[in-house]
């Protein structure tokens, strides 16, 4: 191509780019692509899907993909897989529970009543005198050969001997509250009882609303001549096991 067909070729050009005849522009801006090329990979892109926003002073406030290769949409975080929790309750789980705040609560409930909690309104009579008993028409004296020697809380206590075979009343001993005593018994093998609380009402209402009645979960042996000592102050550590008595003590006549 000649000189003539060059020149003809620019002006053409500069024609169709809408250029002055007298401005030069070389390389048919092949440079100022090229320089934007290079600014544009020279700029920080920004993944499909981000989102900037820039400020009156042009500071970027959030640049944060929503979507990457790491977390992989939506759909794909639905179906991933995650572990089950280490840790899964049981159906007995809530009896076991249940089962367990009821025998915190018994002892409480007894405690309650032993300190004269529930309201009471009646008058209150005397209580026996320590070391007195109440003995069945049927017991004979010469059975009286081993003792019994009780310590009490601050309640006053009435402690029953039952006949674990016939469910028979044998002997009841009164001990005030914070008091020792030491009675002979009759030899044998007995359920004991015990009826603890504050106000007397008397042999067959005993202490009223607040009346404590306990039965000693193992029957007690009194070999002749034997004595056995019990403690009625709780401890952790007792070893005189009782259970709780849903019915009332039957009235001493």
């Amino acid at each position: 191509m000649g000189l003539d067909d060059r020149d003809y070729m620019r002006e053409r050009y500069r024609k169709r780019q809408g250029l002055d005849d007298g401005k030069v522009r070389w390389g048919f801006g092949k440079a100022a692509r090229d320089a934007r090329a290079a600014k544009a990979r020279d700029a920080k892109s920004l993944p499909l899907g981000s989102a900037s926003w820039i400020d009156a002073k042009s500071r970027v406030e959030f640049t944060e993909p929503w979507f990457s290769t790491k977390n992989r949409g939506h759909d794909y975080q639905k179906g991933r897989y995650r572990p089950s929790p280490r840790f899964k309750a049981h159906p007995l789980q809530g009896w076991i529970l249940g089962l367990s705040a009821l025998l915190t609560l018994i002892p409480m409930y007894g405690a309650a009543k032993r300190s004269g909690w529930i309201p009471d309104l009646a008058a209150a009579q005397s209580f026996p005198e320590s070391g007195s008993v109440t003995v069945a028409t049927s017991l004979s004296t010469k059975r009286l050969t081993s003792w019994l020697e009780v310590q009490t809380s601050n309640a006053n206590a009435v402690v029953q001997l039952i006949d674990p075979d016939t469910r028979e009343h044998v002997l009841s001993i009164y001990v005030a509250g914070d008091d020792r005593v030491r009675v002979p018994v009759p030899r044998g093998t007995y359920q004991m009882r015990l009826i603890e609380g504050q106000k007397w009402h008397g042999p067959i209402r005993f202490f009223g609303p607040n009346t404590s009645y306990e039965t000693v979960v193992k029957p007690m042996t009194f070999e002749r001549t034997a004595t056995h000592i019990i403690d009625l102050r709780r401890r952790p550590d007792g070893n005189l096991h009782t259970r709780l008595n849903v019915t009332r003590p039957e009235p001493l006549r």
